[in-house]
């Protein structure tokens, strides 16, 4: 059994209101709720039909609604095909965040991907930006189709990094600007990362700091 867990979002200007939901897949494996450990054995339709009871258990006013894909999964035309008949039947701004883990697809395959879903009205997120494979060439790349830049501070902290992330924010921080994106920073814990937000203004914050995912109860 699969279902999406949700991590609030917030904005930078209001942190105490709720603006959306990242969904987070996750596998009821002996008794318990766990990340999945090949998320390539679900299928599109298994993908898009659990997306599509999850957004009917939200509120209908809620802003926005965001999900990851790998690149094999972002370039799967069935999966570009039944997202998009959730997104059709069920108006919510959604947006589809590619993760960072490089898949070894060709980058003219994500370019177009990333041009199918701008076409459909989907968002594209390009996820964890500074890592893996989401780096500055894969931003201009994609400039034109995507919508947003996401920076993980977990990731930061997990390789010690975090001397030196004011670096990277500035970074992403200004492309955000210069070319018209949404600049989200994820992975807020303490009450001291708060500064981050006053020095680099991002428009989405998240993070345990402001919960952490729940389960997202479904009919």
């Amino acid at each position: 059994m699969i279902r999406f867990f949700g991590q609030k979002k917030v904005s930078n200007t209001n942190p105490n209101k709720l603006i959306g939901y990242e969904f987070l897949l996750r596998e009821y494996v002996d008794g318990r709720w766990q990340l999945p450990d090949d998320f390539s054995k679900f299928s599109a339709t298994e993908i898009a039909n659990l997306l599509e009871r999850t957004i009917e258990a939200l509120p209908p006013d809620l802003p926005l609604i965001s999900f990851n894909l790998d690149q094999a999964q972002f370039v799967d035309a069935q999966f570009r095909a039944s997202i998009t008949r959730v997104f059709r039947t069920r108006p919510v701004h959604l947006y589809v965040e590619l993760t960072e883990r490089d898949n070894s697809v060709q980058m003219d395959d994500l370019v177009q991907a990333a041009r199918d879903y701008r076409d459909c009205g989907i968002r594209v997120v390009l996820d964890d930006v500074g890592t893996g494979d989401n780096q500055s060439k894969m931003a201009h790349a994609l400039n034109e189709f995507t919508s947003e830049y996401k920076f993980a501070l977990q990731n930061a902290r997990a390789s010690q990094q975090m001397a030196g992330v004011g670096t990277q924010l500035k970074f992403w921080s200004d492309l955000a600007k210069r070319h018209n994106k949404i600049f989200a920073i994820e992975g807020f814990e303490y009450a001291q990362d708060l500064d981050l937000a006053r020095d680099y203004a991002p428009d989405v914050m998240q993070g345990y700091y402001f919960g952490k995912p729940e389960l997202i109860a479904i009919g």
